[in-house]
């Protein structure tokens, strides 16, 4: 989920950035700067937990349930993210927008969003039961487990609406804490049903349910427990409401759509291959998309931050944060094609070796959407979420044809090689806008300049010497001196 301010809540980090400051930003900003990195490096820490634990719920499943097995379990969780992006109707992206912005206050949003939440839950369990009245207890899960759907939906907007508050008002350390229980709490409990050898298709759709059931309460408790109001969740502010939906719905439609590119090719896998084809697909996807923890914490924290800069400032950080992200995702894609084929095999196990060429394939489209992250997040930080929304509807058009034919034709790589083509075509329209919108160069915004490999060398001659000092210090090293220019800058 794939999964989310009162400025951060940890200290100004004292040692040496993991991500380096831009150059040429301006004296001024410094300790603006100094934070935005220190929350980059807060959520990219929190990204590596987080992923990681969704990584390690990947392998207890895949291992439990074959692929088959897992590939059903799939086609539930997608079900339900696909549904949760639906019913909540793009509030979410509302509260960041207006919190960013400062128009309204956190109460009434957030009185919005229980609102929200309370018709959107109370639709989805009439929907429900109308399908099983008419068709059975079957959504590619049957019997009881369908009726997960119930808590399960629920559970996901209550995540979104919440976290979205929490990352509205920049609160990051909190953001990452509430997806790390979430994460937690699911593989805890994956983990205690596999070792007693009792995990089913079931079984793994009530632990994956029941973690957002857990992370809801600590989000609810992070946000604050005193703020819900009991009329919140029969009469909202309708003015404020219906701006939070008419903005937030419009970067929606695009969230919805690029979650149908992510994840359309898996029910079309289900509907032309097999269930355990969208097992090895979903191995293959999860791994590539590991590439994006560096994009994502980055547009994480750059969003709001984008939002609350004038245009000038936002024109000045975006290319220099746009290509270095690019850089980085680029030898970090290098790195994990390079260890793929054993990760697989000895992680997953001799059932999903077919994962390994889908995977490869995947890995053009996974780098251009992580430089899509940062453009789109400056599209949305200057009121044109619209553009966004043009750029993945391209993409999904692109995916909706070429997964009717590759997938066809070539099975699981077809739909691999599908995904990569709608990627990169996003990528190419969220280029053209920004462009449009920015005046800025191109080359400037994808391609590492002088300044960057000067920066990089620099740093890395910083953190040696810092290391030298620690090796021929008997005491506890020293401070690491910021403060005192060399040569490098």
């Amino acid at each position: 989920m794939q999964q989310p301010d009162v400025s951060g809540e940890g200290p100004a980090s004292s040692g040496p950035d993991l991500i380096a400051s831009p150059a040429g930003l301006g004296a001024t900003r410094a300790s603006a700067e100094h934070r935005f990195l220190f929350n980059v490096n807060l959520v990219f820490i929190s990204q590596i937990a987080i992923y990681g634990l969704a990584f390690g719920l990947r392998v207890v499943f895949a291992r439990a349930l074959g692929d088959s097995g897992f590939g059903t379990y799939s086609l539930f969780f997608i079900t339900v993210i696909v549904s949760g992006g639906v019913a909540n109707l793009g509030v979410g992206l509302g509260n960041i927008y207006f919190l960013g912005k400062g128009d309204y206050s956190y109460d009434v949003l957030f009185s919005g969003s229980i609102f929200v939440w309370g018709v959107t839950s109370l639709v989805t369990w009439l929907v429900l039961a109308a399908y099983a009245a008419l068709f059975g207890p079957q959504l590619f899960v049957s019997g009881s487990a369908y009726w997960l759907y119930a808590a399960a939906l629920p559970a996901v907007v209550a995540y979104v609406l919440l976290t979205s508050l929490l990352h509205g008002s920049s609160r990051f350390f909190a953001l990452s804490s509430v997806a790390v229980v979430q994460g937690g709490a699911a593989l805890l409990a994956a983990t205690a049903f596999a070792a007693l050898s009792h995990l089913t298709v079931s079984r793994g759709a009530l632990v994956w349910t029941g973690s957002f059931v857990v992370a809801d309460l600590v989000a609810l408790l992070l946000v604050g427990v005193r703020r819900i109001r009991v009329s919140a969740f029969v009469q909202a502010d309708s003015g404020v409401l219906l701006k939070q939906i008419r903005y937030g719905a419009q970067g929606q439609v695009a969230n919805l759509a690029q979650l149908f590119n992510y994840r359309l090719d898996q029910f079309l896998v289900a509907a032309f291959v097999s269930r355990a084809g969208v097992g090895h697909y979903t191995v293959a996807v999860g791994l590539a998309e590991s590439v994006w923890w560096i994009s994502s914490a980055v547009a994480l924290v750059l969003l709001p931050r984008l939002t609350s800069l004038e245009r000038e400032q936002a024109d000045e950080v975006t290319p220099v944060i746009s290509r270095n992200t690019v850089a980085v995702s680029i030898l970090a894609a290098l790195v994990l094609i390079a260890v793929a084929w054993p990760v697989i095999r000895i992680v997953f196990g001799r059932e999903y070796d077919a994962a390994l060429l889908p995977f490869i394939l995947l890995m053009p489209g996974i780098i251009a959407a992580s430089g899509m992250r940062v453009l789109a997040s400056y599209l949305f930080s200057r009121g044109r979420v619209i553009y966004n929304t043009y750029a993945t509807f391209i993409a999904l058009g692109v995916t909706l044809a070429l997964d009717l034919v590759l997938i066809r034709w070539l099975g699981v790589p077809g739909a691999a090689i599908a995904s990569s083509i709608a990627y990169t075509a996003s990528f190419l329209a969220i280029l053209f806008w920004y462009r449009s919108v920015s005046g800025g160069s191109l080359v400037e915004a994808l391609l590492v300049q002088r300044d960057d490999i000067d920066l990089y060398a620099g740093f890395a001659r910083r953190l040696l010497r810092r290391q030298n000092m620690r090796r021929s210090t008997p005491g506890p090293a020293e401070p690491f001196a910021e403060d005192q220019p060399d040569k490098d800058g």
